[in-house]
């Protein structure tokens, strides 16, 4: 594997101008729109933005000479700073296509049709791009299902949410596309080397590795009880109950009680209420780290190796990321003043 310091970022758009890369931000995480902050520098000082806002871009970040991981989508903010001596500094923010859902609206009624058949539809009618289902259960259909008006984004965001339905996005150096699923285990594990825990590295690492790792567990509730009403049964009261695992540190005694849980049948309660515990219970045990791995992608499981304590030497999944870089040599004479004006 690469030394950790060996590593270098490109920047690719449809602008007639190249960029060189300053250093990026990004936020992404499971079920959540990924956004990738960018500062460029360039010889030109005419970037002309009807080539870049919103059109597609690409950051690719290498690891000794290879490329390991792409991010694509479409620039949503675009910034022209100061010029230097001979460059120019610009800021872009790139965004994946889905994110466009937050500026659309509309009032639909779909009919029969379950929630991946209505979210196929939205996806086909308003071009948000590539998106691959991973079903593993079925899901029911839905008589009746309304947007009344809501942001596109919210809508596709509440029926996935009561569906219990997570997302990633996977990149190429051409393209993005969503990941729909509803277990989490079909997103994958990292088939190469396990991660690295390596606290202190010291000098030039001989390969990435995590070096921090701060374990918490904190008490959530613990049983989930949900009951409806159907005027077709209107003695039936619809319980469905589900018990969380992982209970030994805690109390098995906190239930939260939900009505109406929204579902007519029984065989779409069961499902509901555990999505709904899942939920509550999704912070109860979480690991805090930083590294320089960059493999590491929402959504794909690793095993750690290094670790003083054997029992965190296991399998983990990564939920949320924030990464950043810089590459202050691409600067060159301008880095005696690199500010963005």
């Amino acid at each position: 594997m690469p030394s950790s310091q060996d590593v270098r970022f490109t920047f690719s758009s449809t602008a007639d101008i190249a960029f060189d890369v300053v250093s990026f931000e990004l936020s992404e995480g499971i079920s959540e729109l990924f956004c990738l902050n960018v500062e460029l520098i360039s010889e030109s000082a005419n970037a002309d933005f009807a080539t870049l806002l919103d059109k597609p871009a690409t950051l690719t970040l290498f690891q000794g000479g290879m490329p390991v991981r792409y991010v694509h989508g479409l620039i949503s903010q675009f910034e022209q700073g100061k010029t230097g001596f001979r460059r120019t500094w610009y800021r872009a923010r790139i965004e994946p296509e889905l994110a466009r859902a937050n500026l659309q609206s509309d009032w639909r009624i779909f009919q029969q049709r379950s929630v991946p058949q209505i979210l196929q539809q939205l996806f086909k009618d308003r071009h948000w791009g590539a998106c691959t289902q991973r079903l593993t259960e079925p899901h029911q259909t839905r008589e009746f299902c309304v947007q009344a008006g809501e942001l596109d984004l919210a809508f596709y965001q509440r029926l996935a949410a009561e569906e219990g339905l997570l997302s990633i996005f996977q990149h190429s150096e051409a393209g993005h596309s969503l990941i729909l699923a509803d277990h989490i285990a079909t997103f994958g594990i990292l088939q190469d080397e396990p991660l690295v825990y390596a606290p202190n590295p010291g000098g030039d690492p001989a390969q990435p590795a995590l070096h921090s790792f701060t374990y918490r567990e904190q008490v959530r509730s613990s049983e989930q009880t949900q009951r409806d009403y159907t005027f077709t049964h209107p003695r039936y009261n619809l319980e469905q109950q589900e018990q969380a695992m992982h209970l030994d540190h805690q109390s098995s005694g906190y239930e939260r009680y939900d009505y109406p849980g929204r579902y007519k049948h029984d065989n779409a309660g069961k499902p509901f209420t555990r999505t709904r515990l899942l939920a509550l219970r999704s912070d109860a045990r979480t690991v805090e780290v930083t590294g320089d791995d960059a493999r590491l992608v929402p959504g794909l499981a690793f095993d750690l190796v290094g670790h003083p304590r054997e029992d965190m030497n296991i399998g983990w999944r990564a939920v949320h990321i924030h990464h950043s870089g810089q590459q202050h040599t691409a600067l060159e004479e301008e880095s005696a003043d690199s500010r963005v004006g």
